[in-house]
């Protein structure tokens, strides 16, 4: 009989839970987005992201919806503005991996 070693495996009921965030996240536009708004340090527009990520407004817009039903980001409005922010912290781990991997 072979001992079965113990593993610390995230569980699978995790792992489906986050893989289409993951899925969400993997385009390199909301990859941008999420970059601006964690270094921006303030709440952000579409006009800013738009200018920041060199887009156009309807395809911001698009990202910024995906990345909103995946509860990464938040929106508030206030008057004729939507201010957006990132809602779930541990996005910026990904980024940091993101820019460790770039520097290898």
């Amino acid at each position: 009989m072979l001992k079965q070693k113990q593993h610390n495996l995230i569980d699978m009921e995790t792992l489906e839970r986050v893989a289409p965030v993951i899925r969400n996240m993997a385009h390199p536009l909301r990859l941008r987005i999420l970059d601006f708004l964690s270094t921006s340090g303030e709440p952000c527009t579409v006009t800013k992201i738009m200018e920041a990520c060199e887009a156009e407004q309807a395809i911001i817009s698009q990202q910024l919806r995906i990345l909103k039903d995946q509860r990464v980001l938040t929106a508030k409005r206030e008057g004729s503005f939507v201010y957006y922010t990132i809602a779930d912290k541990s996005v910026l781990m990904l980024l940091e991996c993101i820019r460790q991997h770039h520097t290898l």
